[in-house]
Formats: structure tokens, sequence, C-alpha cells
């Protein structure tokens, strides 16, 4: 009947526009993504390409000018070294840094496990960086003990993880002043936290700071250079040795930072 024929015509011609409707939604969702991402990465190389050129610039400075031999001081000399070897490690963990995440973006990072005194590991590490955090003026308070910890992981991805949760409290939380390591253990766990007394992080950013390129976007971070990797970086590690990495408030102010392993991990 003619009532029909019009019915199946509106039908029909509903559909059409909403299919019309649908595909231009996806296609400009699918348009405004890959904007975001070509935007990311470009933001990602300049952060990258700037922070890679700060240290190899000052490392040429300094070794120039001892190459010359103008400088007699045996501290100044001292110093130019010291300058040297800190951006020398600074510019190490860039690299790392941007290694693990080409690595875990592809699928291709293996972890390999090794025994190991942890204590002996957080010790030399924190003895590496002491310089940096007295620079920064953190005072550095540790609660981990003497006593040997023995600990089956991946000891270098357990090292770049620490490295970069020291880095974002140098960056971000020196003005707190302090900087706490407490180690908590269980038969099955082992509990890390750097516990920095800085300005914080709002509860509606904790989960995102994780994501990779993710800033707080405010003046505390737009004053500092970098490419939103470390954290990223530091929680797919830790899931990968089958822990996790944690943020949570402080009521008096500052950020907790918490990394659980287990104590033994099958090969993977």
């Amino acid at each position: 009947s003619e009532s029909g024929f019009l019915l199946i015509g509106s039908l029909l011609t509903g559909s059409f526009v909403v299919a019309i409707l649908f595909g231009g939604s996806l296609l400009l969702w699918q348009a405004v993504r890959n904007h975001r991402d070509a935007r990311q990465k470009t933001s990602f190389v300049s952060n990258v390409s700037h922070e890679l050129k700060t240290p190899l610039t000052t490392i040429r400075m300094y070794a120039e000018l001892l190459g010359e031999g103008k400088i007699d001081s045996i501290q100044k000399q001292q110093s130019y070294l010291q300058t040297i070897i800190q951006e020398s490690q600074r510019l190490t963990r860039l690299v790392n840094n941007v290694l693990h995440f080409s690595r875990l973006e592809h699928g291709e990072k293996v972890y390999s496990l090794d025994n190991f005194d942890l204590i002996e590991l957080i010790e030399d590490i924190l003895s590496r960086q002491s310089l940096r955090l007295a620079e920064a003026g953190l005072r550095l308070t540790k609660k981990i003990g003497t006593a040997p910890l023995p600990l089956q992981s991946d000891r270098d991805a357990l090292e770049q993880i620490l490295l970069n949760l020291i880095d974002n409290a140098i960056k971000y939380a020196a003005d707190g002043k302090e900087l706490i390591i407490d180690l908590q253990q269980t038969a099955e766990k082992l509990s890390l936290s750097l516990i920095d007394q800085g300005p914080g992080i709002p509860t509606s950013q904790q989960q995102k700071i994780f994501d990779k390129f993710h800033r707080l976007d405010s003046s505390l971070t737009s004053s500092q250079p970098g490419a939103g990797l470390g954290l990223s970086i530091a929680r797919q590690l830790a899931r990968g040795m089958g822990g996790d990495l944690t943020c949570k408030a402080i009521e008096t102010g500052g950020t907790n930072f918490c990394l659980s392993l287990p104590r033994h991990k099958e090969s993977s």
C-alpha cells in the first residue's frame, strides 16, 4: 500500500542519514585522534631532542675548557670533571628511557631475573645520586634497614624505576626539602616507598600521570624539561616484573610513590 511504501521509504532514508552521521562522526574522531597522536609525537621528539642536547652541550663545554689546559685550579678541575660525570649519567638515563619506551611499545622487552641484595642496590643508587639530591636541597631519610635482603628480579629494570622516581622528586618536589625512602616487607612481597613533601598531585591526576606523554598542566611542570615518559615507563617495568607502581597523596602534603614487587617470580 501507499502508506507502507512511505513507511519503508522513511525508514530507509532515516537509516541512510544515521549511517552518514555515524560515518562522519567516526571519521572526525579518527582525524582528531590522529592529530593528537601526531602532536604528541612531535612534542616527544622535540622534548627528547632538547633534553639530549642540554647535557651534551654542558659536557662539550667543560671538556673543551679542560682540554685547553687553561684551568690551573685543582678545585675547579675537579668541579668540572664532576659536572661532566653528572651530565653523562643524566644522558645515560635519558637514553635508557627512550630505549625502554621503544621496547615496551613493540612488546620486545625481555626481563632478566637475577638474585641480588636489594639493600645493596638501593644504597648504591642513592650513593650515586647523593650529590644531585644535595644540590636540589633534598634531605634523604632512609628507612630500609641494614641487613641483606635477597630479591629475585630484573636488576637493571629496578634501577631504572628508582632513577626515574628520584628524577621526579628532584624536578618537582625539591621545595619539600625531604625525600623519605621507606621499605616494608612480607614473606611474599616487598614495598618500597619514595615519599616527598612537595606540592602533591591532585586526586584526579594520580592515575593519568602514568599515561605516556602526560604532564600536569601547571607552572611546576612547565618550568621543567621532560617528555612525560618516566613514570609511564616505571609502571610498565614494575608490572612486567609482576609488581606495580602506585601513587597516593599524603594528608600533610606531598606524594607517596609505592613500588611493590614479588620476592620471587618465574622467568619471562
